[in-house]
């Protein structure tokens, strides 16, 4: 980003130094007076290069040489008036002056301040009109000097060093001006180099009057706005130009306010009606002989830059956003533990004909419904646990598939392609399968009236244009799946919400507005990124790339025989924060068998109450606890209790607090347990745990 933006202010800088060229070329080329013509000129320079004080000198015929003033302007005539008046008796002579050595040397010269040069004739009235750095440039024509351009800069005010090539070429353009013997050849030349300046720009350039008459545009201009041809872009209304007029108003307040507007972000509109950025620098030339003002714009287009720094911007509030989803649902889990916990804990100990256990089961489903959404929630923060696998996309697609008649209906069609020799991926089928089945909802929603759904799989090549295009994107070898509907499709609000949790454009009370959050979340915890594309009336398709790889498709392993849930005597140690997911922690455990020793809030408290060495065989603790985390508490008892048992638990995925470094990828002894989890499987995680352990009789 910072490379395209120094790119950007150079090509910028760029465009205006030659803006200036072409408002003076324009102005030398246009009837009217020397004098007149010049102080146009002088004006033009003097706003867009920042200069407030401009004089030219004019060689004076007769044998003794010397130079009088011309033609001057100046930004402020207030200030300037003694030292106008000064320049306008002044004589000036060879080698006289910083000015005289100028004309000697016939050699430009820059003075970082005139008003301290000794050299510089008139310093005390440019100290009174508030003066600072001056430069001077020769008019050269047929090999002599026949002027000169001074120009002098307020007091603080430091131009831009690199625009002294550019006053050089302007000085030489007012040689074949002034030279009265070729003034006629001078207005062709002039014209000529205006226009081959004009015509040849990378930069569109487009004049007009200030009541918005197109005068002229260049090459540029045209393909830029999309023109059929120059006659189509001279007959465009400035005004027809700007998506918004009121930014046009702006710009020409502008204009009339300092003669120059630098730097100025546009959305234009092009003549297809499609709106672009552009970056415009705008310059006042005044009108000849009393004829209207006009204004000459250079703009640029930037509108691919506007769209990466918008992507940028979007992927940057997700990630905030996840951050804030994972924070939430990792307290929604210490809660939903102790809701869904106690209410099993009921529900196993209430008879089947309790007149209290129906509304007891509406509880536990309420509770499972809130256990759902926050695995979303966990899903779009990329904290929800993986199991990755070498996959055949296809494969798991057309499983998807089999199972989506039912849901998705009779009126829509379902169509899959895939590119012969489709690379593997590495990705989790579930997740894989869940990505693919919220799409198809979405789409199916999208088509009340029916339609057609296609999945297609190809691999892809990514190059680094493309990647710079796209903020997520990165080069190399990738497997893409893109779904695509031929319903109603998003306007340009829904695009830009569409990933956000909890938004949805469906009514009150259909959808939580977390399906597409999701499998943006998925998408990108598979290592890949996803690209929406849709258009009112035109369908939608999301386009997901996975990284290629070359492994072969894995086995499906076996599942394990679940152990026994009860305990065999068992010593624990609890430590955890939360009191009611430690009270319900404690109960499971003793009413399954196991005898604890102690139920705990903090690590230290935990290691004041562990047994001595040897009796110690479980430690149930929470990740992250005040004082000391759960992962060292476990390694200082593992030091007292070699044989010491591990389970952590946490609302966070095991995933999630591995990428913390808050836990060892694997150790033997050690397991985990997400929140919220069931009185079931914290009875049958502790019991796998403990019959894993050498020399170790499974309980029964």
């Amino acid at each position: 980003m910072t490379d395209s933006a120094a790119n950007l202010g150079e090509l910028s800088a760029l465009a205006r130094r030659l803006g200036t060229e072409y408002a003076v070329s324009r102005v030398l080329v246009e009837a009217g007076g020397a004098e007149s013509s010049l102080r146009r000129a002088l004006a033009v320079m003097g706003r867009e290069l920042g200069w407030d004080y401009c004089i030219c000198w004019r060689l004076q015929p007769g044998a003794t040489p010397c130079m009088r003033c011309m033609a001057s302007w100046q930004r402020h005539p207030e200030r300037s008036q003694a030292l106008e008046a000064q320049c306008r008796e002044l004589v000036l002579l060879p080698a006289r002056g910083f000015a005289g050595r100028v004309w000697q040397r016939a050699q430009p010269e820059w003075l970082d301040d005139v008003c301290a040069d000794p050299t510089f004739l008139l310093r005390d009235e440019a100290a009174a009109a508030g003066l600072g750095t001056g430069v001077c440039c020769p008019i050269p024509f047929r090999g002599k000097v026949i002027g000169l351009l001074e120009f002098i800069a307020a007091r603080g005010v430091v131009p831009d060093p690199d625009s002294q090539p550019v006053l050089t070429s302007l000085a030489e353009q007012i040689g074949q001006f002034l030279d009265h013997e070729a003034i006629e050849t001078a207005l062709r030349a002039s014209e000529a180099h205006y226009r081959a300046l004009f015509d040849a720009n990378i930069a569109g350039v487009h004049c007009s009057t200030m009541s918005g008459l197109t005068v002229a545009v260049n090459p540029a201009f045209v393909r830029m706005f999309g023109f059929d041809s120059l006659e189509a872009a001279l007959a465009c209304p400035a005004l027809q130009l700007f998506v918004d007029p009121a930014d046009r108003s702006a710009l020409l307040e502008q204009l009339r306010r300092t003669g120059t507007d630098v730097n100025r972000p546009l959305q234009l509109r092009r003549h297809d009606g499609q709106a672009l950025w552009v970056l415009a620098n705008t310059v006042l030339i005044p009108g000849c002989a009393g004829g209207e003002d006009m204004n000459e714009s250079t703009v640029i287009d930037v509108t691919e830059a506007k769209e990466i720094e918008r992507r940028f911007w979007q992927t940057s509030k997700m990630e905030g956003i996840g951050r804030l989803a994972g924070g939430i649902a990792h307290d929604f889990n210490n809660l939903l533990t102790i809701i869904n916990g106690y209410g099993d804990q009921l529900l196993e100990k209430l008879p089947p004909d309790d007149r209290a256990r129906p509304n007891l089961e509406r509880i536990r489903q309420a509770g499972q419904r809130a256990e759902a959404l926050t695995r979303q929630l966990l899903n779009f923060s990329r904290r929800q646990a993986v199991e990755p696998a070498v996959l055949d996309l296809e494969a798991v697609v057309a499983e998807t598939e089999a199972m989506l008649a039912g849901t998705l209906g009779a009126r829509i069609r379902v169509h899959r392609f895939a590119e012969p020799g489709l690379g593997h991926i590495r990705a989790d089928a579930g997740q894989l399968g869940q990505i693919v089945m919220n799409l198809a909802i979405n789409a199916r929603d999208a088509m009340p009236a029916g339609g057609d759904l296609l999945l297609e799989m190809n691999n892809v090549e990514v190059g680094e244009a493309y990647a710079h295009r796209h903020v997520q994107a990165r080069p190399g070898r990738f497997v893409r799946l893109a779904i695509s509907d031929t319903g109603s499709g998003m306007d340009a609000n829904a695009r830009l919400h569409a990933f956000e949790p909890f938004f949805t454009t469906k009514p009150r009370g259909q959808g939580t507005g977390l399906g597409l959050a999701t499998v943006y979340g998925l998408v990108m915890q598979h290592g890949g990124w996803i690209e929406l594309y849709s258009e009112v009336g035109h369908g939608t398709t999301f386009k997901m790339y996975f990284p290629r790889v070359d492994a072969a498709v894995a086995p499906a392993a076996p599942r394990p025989a679940l152990p026994g849930p009860h305990g065999g005597g068992e010593v624990a140690l609890i430590a955890e924060d939360q009191a009611a997911v430690r009270e319900l922690v404690e109960e499971v455990l003793q009413e399954a068998g196991y005898r604890v020793c102690a139920a705990v809030a903090d690590g230290e408290q935990a290691l004041a109450r562990a047994p001595e060495a040897g009796g110690l065989d479980l430690l149930i603790t929470d990740v992250i606890m005040p004082q000391m985390t759960g992962p060292e508490l476990a390694a200082q008892l593992s030091r007292r209790h070699p044989r010491l048992c591990v389970l952590l638990v946490s609302g966070y995925t095991e995933q999630a607090v591995i990428h913390q470094d808050l836990l060892p990828c694997q150790r033997e002894g050690w397991g985990y347990l997400q929140k919220p989890f069931s009185p079931e499987a914290l009875r049958t995680s502790v019991r796998a745990l403990l019959d894993r352990r050498p020399g170790c009789v499974a309980a029964e």
